[in-house]
């Protein structure tokens, strides 16, 4: 990317803080409690335009009543969810306890569906090997599954077969399906070599034991749960190379797989160590708290060595071709930035730049993964494989992940105007799609968007969620849902 003068960063800079000091005053909102708190203080449903506010709720109504409450289906077990509102899109009887569903059971805890949530973990606990592993994808295995020659030829079958019979709780529903019976979990991808997403279920394990406790504050459920959630962590200590990177290619993206050391798994696995140091902190176990606070130091102190280009970060590392840094600017900063990973010195150098780079939100949608999208070469692309693939470049999008990275970022920044102002982008969207989001947005001729992959999918509608009613400081909309929790699944 284009360089700028040290003078220029540092104008830009200033011009940054004092917006950044503007809207403090005039929007005098504060962080949620998933993060530090900053103050009581909040905006004013008096100081926003009525059709501003109008639409945020039009939004979130949507997101509830239109994706996840109808993707909550609880048959297959209770629990269970689906990735799409339909249930079409990726299987109706299928479990993906990666990124959809770590995002969406944060969402449902927002809406006080803990009894839902705490269902869907025990069954994804269920499905950890003895090395600690979660896989990113779980199917019925009453028989092989289908396509083990193409997309699931990672399968190990009958190895990984396990069986799950659920636990009985208060309040599930009489139509769920409480048989024991037996389930597969997917470890290996595809893409046999590069091996994308093989850190997502992990990882997403340990953020999502982090916010039920978060929600439910249940000493006694996590010192059940804790074993499980450091064996994961040890796991996790597995992939870490002699470079003093995890592995794990693409952490959400496939296409291109990032081979292998993708710079969002860095900054993912450094805040996974964090949260497993907080879970024993929370139960008195400093000692093992330090050692997880050591580990998260480790890898963010070989990230920021690596990955630091001066002014922003880099993409990912290749095996062969090194520090891969040529599609302009990428998700990574958003991820270094949101979980708190980036010094202050760097952010002072990146915040300006990201918020004078229009391409993020190309076609008015937050946000793109990254801002040159048709800058990618062939040796990026799927490894050789025994099957036909058409699309190389299937995940550089617009997504709901990038945003979510995103929306921590300007939470952090305290950039509340911005932070409203891709939520309003993201709701304009849906009302267009029929108060619905698509899986991916992709760029188009122009400033423009084409709508991409699945339709009725959760992601944006799970983020939209916790943007909202996850910073009731920062969107006085949140309180036209006080009553959610109170309501039957």
């Amino acid at each position: 990317m284009m360089r700028r003068p040290q003078q220029d960063r540092e104008s830009l800079w200033e011009n940054v803080m004092r917006r950044r000091d503007f809207l403090q005053i005039s929007v005098a909102a504060a962080v949620p409690a998933v993060l530090a708190p900053l103050g009581k203080t909040a905006v004013s449903s008096s100081d926003l335009p009525d059709a501003e506010q109008q639409t945020v709720v039009a939004g979130v109504r949507a997101a509830l009543d239109k994706t996840l409450y109808p993707a909550l289906l609880q048959r297959v077990y209770p629990g269970h969810f689906t990735v799409t509102a339909d249930g079409v899109g990726y299987g109706s009887d299928t479990t993906w306890p990666g990124l959809d569903s770590w995002e969406m059971a944060g969402a449902y805890l927002l809406v006080g569906k803990h009894r839902e949530v705490l269902d869907y973990f025990d069954f994804v606990q269920a499905s950890q090997r003895r090395d600690g592993n979660i896989p990113f994808a779980i199917f019925l295995a009453d028989k092989p599954p289908g396509g083990m020659d193409s997309y699931l030829r990672g399968l190990r079958y009958p190895e990984d077969v396990y069986t799950y019979k659920p636990v009985v709780r208060p309040g599930q529903p009489t139509y769920s399906n409480m048989s024991e019976r037996k389930w597969i979990g997917l470890f290996t991808h595809w893409q046999v070599k590069a091996n994308p997403l093989s850190v997502l279920g992990p990882i997403c394990f340990i953020l999502t034991g982090q916010e039920i406790y978060a929600a439910t504050k249940s000493n006694i459920w996590l010192t059940e749960k804790l074993p499980a959630l450091e064996a994961t962590g040890r796991h996790l200590l597995t992939r870490i190379s002699p470079n003093g990177l995890m592995s794990g290619a693409g952490f959400y993206i496939e296409m291109p797989p990032r081979n292998q050391w993708d710079g969002i798994t860095q900054c993912y696995g450094i805040r996974a160590f964090r949260q497993l140091a907080a879970v024993n902190e929370a139960l008195g176990r400093r000692d093992a708290a330090a050692t997880w606070n050591r580990h998260a130091d480790a890898l963010r102190g070989r990230f920021l060595e690596i990955f630091w280009q001066r002014d922003h970060f880099a993409e990912y590392v290749h095996p062969e071709h090194g520090l891969v840094d040529s599609h302009g600017l990428s998700d990574v900063n958003w991820a270094a930035i949101g979980l708190e990973v980036a010094r202050e010195d760097q952010i002072k150098r990146l915040w300006p730049i990201l918020m004078h780079e229009p391409m993020f939100w190309r076609g008015g949608m937050p946000t793109h993964l990254v801002t040159k999208p048709s800058t990618y070469e062939k040796w990026e692309f799927t490894e050789p494989l025994p099957f036909k693939v058409t699309v190389y470049t299937g995940d550089v999008a617009a997504m709901g992940r990038v945003w979510y990275l995103e929306v921590l970022a300007c939470q952090r920044m305290r950039e509340y105007g911005r932070l409203r102002e891709s939520v309003l982008k993201v709701c304009q969207m849906g009302q267009k799609e029929g108060g619905l989001w698509h899986e991916r947005y992709y760029a188009g001729e122009g400033n423009t968007v084409k709508p991409g992959a699945n339709y009725r999918y959760c992601e944006y509608a799970a983020i939209l969620v916790r943007a909202v009613l996850g910073n009731p400081a920062v969107f006085p909309e949140s309180k036209n849902f006080g009553s959610e929790s109170k309501k039957a699944t």
